[in-house]
C-alpha cells in the first residue's frame, strides 16, 4: 500500500514536473518572437530614420524644362545637390590666353555646382581650345551663344559650324533654352537671334561683307507688302520711334538710312520666354529666376552699346514673372545695378528700385542686371556710369552666386592680374578700340593669396 502510495506521488511529480516544463517553453519561445519583432522594429525605425536624413542631400539631374521633341536630350549630368545650397559661377569673354586659363583654374577651385558662361569663349575658328581648358568643369558647363561663335564676327572666324559644334558638344536642343536646378530656375536666350544695334559699329562697315549688311533688305522685296510679319524702315528712323537715338555715341553707329527690320515681339524665341516664364513663375518648388545671354540690356557705356530694343521686348516679361537676377557679357569688364523695372515711359530710364541699401535686398522690386565680360580676353574702358549701375570693374575675374534656400549671396572676385595700361586716344575710340590693357604684359600677381571681393551684393526673400 505504502508502495502504491509512492508510486502514485512520484507520477504526480512527472506529471506536474512536465506541464509546468511545457508552459516554461512555451514562455520562452513566446518572448524570443517578442525580442524577434522588436528588432525589426527597431531595424526599421533605424532604415527610417536613416533615410529621413538623406532627405537633404539627394541624387538628382539637371531638369531641362524646355518644350519639344528634345526635351530631355539637353540633361544627362547625374549631380549630388543639397537642396537648400546651390553654388553658381558665371562670367563671359574668355579667349583661350594665359589670363583665361588662370581665370578657368580659379574657377575649378570654387567647386561649383553650375559654371554659366555667357557667350563668346574660344575667339578661334574651332572650340578646341575652350573643350580643352574646361574639361574639368565641362558637366557642369551651360553656355549663351555670343557674337563670335556666330557668323555675325565671320572674318574673325565666326560661323554657324561654331555654333553647332557647341549645341552638340553640350548637348543642348537649342541655342536658347532652360532647365531647373533644386529651386533655381535659369533661361538662357540667345541674342544673336535678336535685332542689336551692336552690329552698326564703323568697325564693321570698315571690314568687308561684316556687320550690318545682314540687316539690309531691298526696298521692294516681300517684308513690304500688308500682311507682312515685320516691315523695313532705316536705322534712322527706328531709333527715333524708340526715342534712343541720343543714348547711342555716333562711332557706335554707321550709316543712319540703312535699311532694316523693325522685328516683331512674336518670335519663337519670344513665344518660349512667354511660356517658360509663366510655368517658372507657377511653380512652388522655383524660388529664384536666373535668366543669362550675351549681349547686355543694361550696362555701362564702353566698346558695345546697350541693346534697347531687346530690353523694350523682354524687360516687361522679366518684370511680369519675377525674373531675379540677369547675367551678361558682351562689353568686357565688370558693372552691377540696383533693381530695375521697365519704363514704358522712356525705356532709357528704367524704373530703379532704390528702397534697399546698394547690397542688401530684401523682395526688391525689379531684377539686377549685370555684366561679367572679364573671363579673360581684354579688358574695357568705362566711358559713364548710368545712376543705377552701383559697381563697376575691370579687373579679370568671374561672378560667384551661393543659393541657400531663400537666400542669395554674390560675389564678383578678381584673380589678381597685374597689366600695363595703354594710353587710349581719341582715335582709338572712334576706331572702337577700347582695350586698356596691352595683355602680353599681364602677369599674375603672385604676392596674393587670396582673390580679392570686388562686390557683394545679397538678396533675402
Amino acid at each position: 500500500m505504502l508502495l502504491e502510495f509512492r508510486y502514485y506521488n512520484f507520477l504526480k511529480f512527472c506529471f506536474t514536473y512536465s506541464i509546468l516544463l511545457l508552459l516554461f517553453l512555451c514562455l520562452q519561445t513566446l518572448t524570443f518572437a517578442d525580442v524577434f519583432s522588436t528588432d525589426n522594429n527597431n531595424n526599421n525605425n533605424q532604415e527610417s530614420a536613416i533615410k529621413n536624413n538623406l532627405t537633404n542631400s539627394i541624387n538628382k539631374n539637371f531638369i531641362d524644362t524646355s518644350d519639344g521633341a528634345n526635351k530631355n536630350n539637353s540633361i544627362h549630368q547625374n549631380q549630388t545637390l543639397n537642396e537648400q545650397k546651390i553654388k553658381i559661377v558665371a562670367a563671359g569673354d574668355f579667349g583661350c590666353r594665359p589670363v583665361a586659363q588662370n581665370n578657368i583654374k580659379q574657377i575649378e577651385m570654387q567647386k561649383p555646382d553650375i559654371f554659366l558662361v555667357l557667350g563668346d569663349l574660344s575667339y578661334e575658328p574651332s572650340m578646341d581650345c575652350w573643350y580643352i581648358m574646361t574639361k574639368e568643369l565641362d558637366s557642369k558647363i551651360k553656355i549663351a551663344i555670343g557674337n563670335h561663335e556666330d557668323e555675325e564676327e565671320k572674318l574673325k572666324g565666326g560661323s554657324k559650324e561654331l555654333k553647332d559644334s557647341l549645341l552638340k558638344h553640350y548637348d543642348l536642343p537649342n541655342s536658347y533654352y532652360s532647365f531647373d536646378y533644386g529651386n533655381v530656375h535659369f533661361l538662357v536666350l540667345d541674342t544673336q537671334l535678336e535685332f542689336s544695334i551692336d552690329v552698326f559699329k564703323i568697325l564693321e562697315e570698315e571690314e568687308e561683307g561684316g556687320g550690318g549688311e545682314k540687316y539690309e533688305k531691298n526696298k521692294d522685296d516681300e517684308s513690304n507688302k500688308p500682311d507682312a510679319k515685320y516691315y523695313t524702315t532705316t536705322l534712322k528712323d527706328l531709333l527715333a520711334k524708340h526715342k534712343i537715338k541720343g543714348e547711342i555715341p555716333p562711332f557706335h553707329l554707321i550709316n543712319e538710312e540703312v535699311l532694316v527690320k523693325d522685328v516683331p515681339v512674336d518670335t519663337e524665341q519670344y513665344r518660349f520666354v512667354v511660356n517658360d516664364l509663366e510655368k517658372a513663375n507657377n511653380n512652388s518648388s522655383i524660388d529664384w529666376i536666373v535668366v543669362m545671354f550675351h549681349k547686355p540690356f543694361y550696362s555701362s557705356l564702353t566698346s558695345h552699346s546697350q541693346e534697347y530694343i531687346m530690353r523694350e521686348k523682354y524687360q516687361p516679361l522679366f518684370d511680369k514673372y519675377g525674373v531675379d537676377i540677369v547675367l551678361q557679357a558682351h562689353n568686357h569688364m565688370y558693372d552691377r545695378t540696383l533693381p530695375l523695372q521697365f519704363n514704358p515711359q522712356n525705356i532709357s530710364n528704367p524704373i530703379v528700385d532704390d528702397s534697399n541699401n546698394t547690397n542688401k535686398f530684401f523682395n526688391p522690386e525689379g531684377s539686377i542686371y549685370s555684366v561679367i565680360g572679364l573671363g579673360g580676353r581684354s579688358s574695357h574702358i568705362f566711358l559713364n556710369q548710368p545712376g543705377y549701375v552701383v559697381e563697376q570693374h575691370n579687373g579679370f575675374g568671374f561672378l560667384s552666386i551661393e543659393i541657400n534656400g531663400k537666400e542669395l549671396d554674390a560675389k564678383y572676385y578678381d584673380i589678381g592680374y597685374k597689366c600695363k595700361e595703354q594710353k587710349l586716344k581719341e582715335s582709338h575710340l572712334e576706331e572702337g578700340d577700347f582695350t586698356i590693357y596691352e595683355m602680353s604684359s599681364c602677369k599674375n600677381d603672385k604676392n596674393k593669396d587670396d582673390l580679392q571681393i570686388i562686390d557683394h551684393y545679397s538678396i533675402s526673400k
